[in-house]
């Protein structure tokens, strides 16, 4: 993974990194640093903070870039926290069939906004997961009878199936650990989380409607904290406390 990747390079030996003590920082520092250089802060504890600086009408700022599998989680993680609320609020207000008016439709709105959010943050946070612990100088082959195709990181990030990455892929390149070896329900949340996050991006129109009612009706169905248990197991599963468990009791 990159993060483990700058832990453990010299970073003085590679040409597109600046290291840099986050304790001289200075409008002057940050402008030195040449463009095209993307800056490492070396921290009192010793780990380094992948940084970009940023240009804000002349003046610089330093901003860490975060990991996007974990930002996608967290973020995803909190869009159901407010989906479950909202869900609330829909059916409660809903049950009521005298009170259904037009201001009901914001319900809806909150409701079906937030869920799509959830499940597209959540795919993509395995997506960026996938893809970022294909080991740099992996080569993924394909033996076929007539051919062999032989595909580096690039082309697999770009040209491979996400299916196909997590059960053909991952099990290549650490050899034989294969969190999809055998059905499960832990893993089939990841099929169904799959297939609703592409039937939402998408979506088809029809005369009827019900590909719309559809989509809602899973939406309000999904089993949404099975699939975060699920998507928590296949990231430490490929690498160690990749996600820890909050020791509290609390939603956060």
């Amino acid at each position: 993974m990159f993060h483990d990747f700058l832990q453990k390079t010299d970073l003085s030996q590679i040409n597109e990194f600046k290291s840099m003590d986050p304790k001289k920082l200075t409008q002057d520092t940050l402008k030195s640093v040449e463009k095209g250089k993307n800056t490492i802060l070396l921290t009192e504890s010793g780990e380094k903070v992948f940084c970009f600086i940023h240009n804000n009408k002349g003046k610089r700022t330093i901003i860490p870039v975060p990991d996007f599998a974990l930002v996608n989680y967290n973020w995803a993680y909190n869009m159901n926290i407010e989906r479950k609320e909202h869900q609330l609020n829909l059916l409660k207000n809903l049950e009521d069939l005298s009170a259904v008016t037009e201001t009901s439709n914001t319900f809806a709105y909150n409701f079906q906004g937030c869920a799509s959010m959830c499940i597209i943050g959540l795919f993509t946070a395995i997506e960026c997961y996938i893809n970022d612990i294909i080991p740099e100088e992996f080569k993924y082959v394909v033996s076929q009878p007539r051919k062999t195709e032989i595909y580096n990181k690039e082309q697999i990030q770009r040209n491979i199936p996400f299916m196909e990455k997590l059960t053909k892929v991952l099990p290549q390149a650490y050899e034989g650990k294969n969190f999809f070896k055998n059905q499960t329900p832990t893993n089939e949340h990841i099929h169904k989380l799959k297939k609703l996050r592409d039937d939402i991006v998408h979506i088809k129109s029809d005369k009827t409607g019900e590909n719309n009612i559809e989509i809602l009706k899973r939406l309000l169905n999904f089993n949404y904290d099975e699939t975060f248990k699920s998507v928590f197991k296949l990231f430490n599963f490929y690498h160690d406390e990749f996600i820890e468990e909050c020791p509290c009791s609390e939603d956060y």
